[in-house]
């Protein structure tokens, strides 16, 4: 079963900000990109990490990110990050191209599901 960056969002908006990035993993490993647009959920980084994860699997599929990705109100006016101060520098130089770029600072590493 695949689930769509509407599944993503509504799961998110049902999430713990603790567990944002579990989960974001998981929908990496069994999402689908589809053009639709994902209604906005009210939480902006929720909604960055929507189009983000969305745009990274694309990338990761060698397709095209949905035009939605790249909306203002899917973009962070600043930095969320949800790990140690200490380790900020590490995250952001590992941080995949398509989630930087909507503020959400995650390294690579952690965006794999196991």
């Amino acid at each position: 079963m695949t689930f769509t960056a509407a599944d993503l969002a509504a799961t998110l908006a049902a999430s713990s900000e603790e567990s944002y990035v579990r989960v974001v993993a998981d929908w990496l490993a069994h999402g689908e990109v589809t053009s639709s647009w994902p209604a906005l959920t009210g939480h902006a980084v929720v909604d960055a990490l929507v189009a983000a994860g969305t745009a990274h699997l694309a990338r990761l599929n060698r397709t095209e990110a949905p035009a939605w990705t790249t909306a203002p109100d899917r973009v962070l006016p600043s930095f969320w990050y949800p790990g140690s101060d200490r380790f900020f520098a590490y995250s952001l130089a590992h941080a995949p191209a398509e989630f930087a770029a909507r503020g959400i600072i995650v390294e690579r590493d952690s965006l794999v599901s196991v």
